[in-house]
């Protein structure tokens, strides 16, 4: 015969928490205070929200610059945070590279042409 619990320890859904805060001189240099709260029953520990948290307050308090690349050829698939180096001529004798994470896709269809933009972080 199955058990029944009706001892509240015994049945009372576990929630682990992790919070991580930003100094002030960095919470300016980004524009202010930013907060993002998590709700994820895959943490099984205190420990493991805390790194989580530690790992998301560090990506999120650094400051991020974001450049937009057009194409009209894209041979390879792509996706959003995947990771790709573009090189962008300024002018004949130089090139920038653009490394970064695909944050950004819009797809541009006329009669004439088909235009791929992607918006990168740096």
């Amino acid at each position: 015969m199955t058990t029944i619990y009706t001892d509240p320890e015994k049945t009372k859904r576990k929630v682990y928490v992790g919070e991580a805060e930003a100094s002030d001189e960095d919470k300016a240099e980004v524009g202010g205070e930013k907060t993002l709260s998590l709700s994820n029953i895959l943490y099984q520990s205190d420990i493991d929200a805390q790194t989580k948290a530690d790992s998301l307050l560090l990506r999120l308090k650094t400051k991020k610059e974001y450049v937009e690349i057009s194409s009209e050829f894209c041979p390879i698939p792509i996706e959003r945070r995947d990771s790709i180096t573009v090189q962008e001529r300024v002018t004949h004798e130089k090139d920038v590279d653009h490394l970064g994470i695909i944050r950004g896709i819009r797809l541009e269809i006329t009669p004439n042409s088909q235009v791929l933009s992607l918006i990168l972080e740096e």
